[in-house]
């Protein structure tokens, strides 16, 4: 009889961030591989709360919605019960704290290394929830070697009980692009340079508008992307600069035609736990400006142009210097394809799938 993993299907009632994008992908290839011969004595069973409407369409993972109480009362207090003393997968960042046969995915440590950055009651909820799951849980999957260091620094984990399994970016490549977002928005191919990021302190954005007041290069800089006020502290940027229009947030097909119609993407965090949206631009053939922070160097290797987030002059620099050379744009498109294609959901959901099997 086939053994049984049990997903946290709590990642369902949220929007679409990065750590939901990451379980969407992961199980998404994971449902294809369940297919194959050697995982055929694995079954896969997503525990969902009621009020988790959305279909995966899912072929070989069985999705269950049970429960009757909110998504986060529903995490800790319900699914403990459905989960049944089955081994329980957590791709979130938090899990059931009392349910000790479980792996969990913490993708950073941001809400330690720089608590400034979200809401009073967000960074309650994460210090005592990861704290525990530090402590108990029979194994934890990060997605870079500076979040392993990371967890290991602020938590204390045992480094034995860490995997870097790092994220693919190739989730964009089916998508058909929506061109009309650039009417709406009133861009111009190959005319201006895209961030794409929420407006949270440590992604870093306020540095870039600064940045766009010293440009001597005529870029205008899309910024995709907003704030959740559950999550995040408020961090005011200016919004009168005439060189940087906000997009708010963007669907999948308009995000995906403005990185093939972009000069070039900027991602200036101070902190990631790994960085998608540079693989994501990378695959779409945008060429990418980004910090020198965190875990983005290992993400975008030697296909980006690199420069220090806290240094504005540096940043301008940095973004005329890429506007004034086709050439070095053409290099680091290049250079980007090659960097994206070793990033798959394919790779990642199967070496996830085979780390959840050695615990069974």
């Amino acid at each position: 009889m086939p053994e049984t993993i049990v997903i946290n299907g709590k990642y369902l009632c949220s929007p679409v961030t990065g750590v939901q994008r990451y379980a969407i992908e992961l199980f998404r290839c994971m449902d294809r591989i369940l297919e194959e011969a050697a995982y055929r004595n694995v079954r896969l069973v997503c525990l969902a709360p009621p009020s988790a409407q959305v279909d995966p369409g899912w072929n070989n993972i069985q999705l269950q919605r049970e429960g009757s109480s909110s998504a986060n009362v529903w995490e800790q207090i319900n699914l403990p019960i459905l989960a049944g003393g089955r081994l329980l997968f957590s791709p979130a960042n938090t899990g059931p704290v009392f349910y000790f046969r479980q792996i969990v995915t913490m993708h950073d440590a941001a809400v330690f290394a720089i608590p400034e950055a979200y809401s009073n009651l967000f960074r309650v909820k994460y210090f005592i929830i990861m704290n525990i799951l530090a402590r108990f849980a029979n194994a934890i999957i990060t997605d870079s070697t500076f979040s392993y260091n990371e967890l290991i620094r602020y938590l204390g984990v045992n480094s034995a009980r860490i995997s870097v399994i790092p994220l693919g970016g190739d989730h964009l490549l089916d998508i058909k692009p929506d061109p009309s977002i650039l009417e709406k928005s009133g861009l111009v191919r190959n005319a201006y340079l895209l961030s794409v990021a929420s407006q949270s302190k440590h992604k870093n954005f306020s540095r870039v508008v600064e940045a766009a007041r010293l440009l001597e290069t005529n870029i205008v800089i899309a910024a995709a992307g907003g704030r959740n006020a559950n999550i995040f502290q408020a961090n005011e940027i200016p919004t009168d600069l005439e060189k940087v229009r906000w997009l708010g947030f963007v669907s999948a097909s308009e995000l995906k035609a403005l990185y093939e119609n972009a000069m070039g993407f900027i991602f200036p965090s101070l902190y990631e736990g790994f960085g998608l949206p540079l693989l994501e631009a990378m695959n779409c053939g945008c060429p990418v400006l980004c910090s020198a922070a965190a875990s983005i160097p290992e993400v975008a290797g030697d296909a980006g142009l690199y420069f220090n987030p806290i240094a504005v002059p540096e940043i301008a620099r940095t973004m005329d210097a890429f506007v004034a050379d086709p050439v070095l744009r053409a290099s680091l498109r290049a250079s980007g394809l090659t960097q994206a294609g070793r990033f798959t959901w394919d790779i990642t959901a199967r070496r996830t799938l085979d780390q959840l099997i050695t615990y069974l």
